[in-house]
């Protein structure tokens, strides 16, 4: 543990030094594994046991060391519009019923009922304890993109068909789904956090395609803003490949919504990312999360590490996977 992290990591994302490379593996249930918990010992019908959270983030980053946590073991929260996530014993959450898949419950509901949900609740919670005992820690939460909660309330392959066949109702989900985060966002930073991850699986040109330039970026655009107007910091984390020369507009778009830091996921070629992202942003990314660091072997493990270190000596540069562990 350095008594500089939470400093070194904000200033790297700033952009204002390079010369130490911090480190945020974006652990969202991995703390579970660091103490041997099961999954359902944190969730339960009605419950989410907010101490033994913390716990479990506090015990991972001792063993990891790294600069940033997520303050949780996180989930979704959309038991506040009717929607259902299951949590097996040995398990990760996942969504079991979206809360839209009939459109026309979406007329029950507001956006910010969302933090009215217990889980929302208990994730605050969690975060209020790591920060107070280790307030030398940098803090993200982490908060789905507009097409990632999207997908959540609607169910993804429904939301693609909407965005081909009904856009008037996928718009719709999408300005509820983005209204739903900004309460999210601003209930989980509030005097806890020092930023926002927005983790963007579907916000995904390789599955949307000028979809993410018409309804991704503006709707990041729109909680950036409102991130940076009450002071906290942002990264935006979109998959898809970004780097190729026929992506140029849409990484360009990306990096042009005004994030602090951009995450590129895996397949991208690191060397055109970091070179766009100069002197527009902090650069994050790295080993992929589905292969090297899964299968190994360390050798391999190392190699690719500093590869990635080695391209972006220059850059301010935060390590991390290609996406979450």
């Amino acid at each position: 543990m350095q008594p500089d992290q939470r400093e070194s990591f904000i200033s790297t994302l700033r952009c204002e030094q390079h010369s130490r490379v911090p480190f945020f593996p974006r652990d969202l249930t991995l703390g579970l594994d660091a103490l041997k918990v099961d999954t359902d010992m944190v969730f339960g019908p009605g419950r989410y046991d907010a101490k033994l959270s913390a716990e479990c983030v506090l015990e991972l980053q001792k063993m990891l060391g790294h600069d940033c946590t997520v303050g949780c073991i996180s989930t979704y929260g959309l038991e506040a519009f009717g929607g259902v996530t299951k949590f097996p014993k040995d398990g990760i959450p996942y969504v079991s019923q979206n809360p839209f898949a009939n459109e026309k419950l979406m007329e029950d509901y507001n956006p910010s009922q969302i933090t009215d949900c217990y889980l929302f609740k208990g994730m605050r919670e969690s975060c209020e304890i790591v920060r107070k005992k280790r307030p030398d820690l940098a803090l993200f939460v982490n908060i789905p993109g507009p097409m990632t909660m999207a997908g959540f309330m609607r169910g993804v392959e429904q939301l693609m068909m909407d965005l081909m066949m009904n856009p008037d109702l996928a718009a719709e989900i999408l300005v509820f789904s983005v209204e739903a985060i900004a309460n999210e966002m601003v209930g989980l930073t509030d005097g806890i956090a020092d930023g926002v991850f927005f983790a963007s699986a579907t916000d995904n040109p390789d599955m949307i395609g000028d979809d993410f330039l018409e309804h991704s970026v503006p709707g990041i655009r729109v909680l950036n803003d409102l991130a940076h107007r009450d002071g906290y910091l942002t990264i935006f984390h979109p998959h898809g490949v970004f780097s190729t020369e026929d992506r140029a507009e849409y990484l360009d778009a990306a990096l042009a919504a005004g994030a602090d830091g951009f995450q590129f996921s895996e397949s991208n070629d690191p060397e055109s990312i970091g070179e766009a992202c100069r002197g527009r942003c902090c650069v994050l990314g790295g080993l992929d999360s589905y292969t090297s660091l899964l299968l190994g072997p360390e050798k391999r493990i190392r190699r690719d590490t500093m590869s990635f270190i080695d391209t972006f000596r220059d850059d301010p540069y935060i390590m991390t996977c290609s996406c979450s562990v």
